[in-house]
């Protein structure tokens, strides 16, 4: 299974915001920021899917959690209000892209 790292998030937020100059660091407010958008994501889809590591977001949900933590430093870097129908958005995909995941494990059969 492949993973990505925390930095790798804020990287693709960061580009998707358009506040990451290919070849240049990113500065330490935009770095701040993005770091705690990125924890609140985590927090926020905790009921979606258990990251405990931030180093190891799984590849399936790593578009969504990158787009989750822009929605949400977004509106420190424009002082607007937080997206919610967007973010509402985001999540149904993330779920949908987790159904899809096959467990692996034997079902129970029930005979009555």
């Amino acid at each position: 299974m492949l993973f990505y790292t925390q930095q790798q998030v804020i990287n693709k937020a960061a580009g998707d915001l358009g506040r990451l100059v290919p070849g240049e660091a990113l500065g330490a407010v935009e770095e701040t920021i993005l770091t705690t958008a990125f924890n609140n994501v985590l927090s926020e889809i905790s009921k979606i899917i258990s990251i405990n590591d931030p180093n190891l977001v799984p590849a399936v949900a790593f578009e969504c959690v990158a787009v989750l933590t822009a929605l949400f430093a977004a509106s420190d870097f424009s002082n607007a209000p937080i997206d919610y129908n967007a973010i509402e958005n985001v999540e149904q995909r993330l779920r949908y892209l987790l159904a899809q995941t096959p467990t692996y494990e034997p079902l129970a059969s029930y005979y009555f």
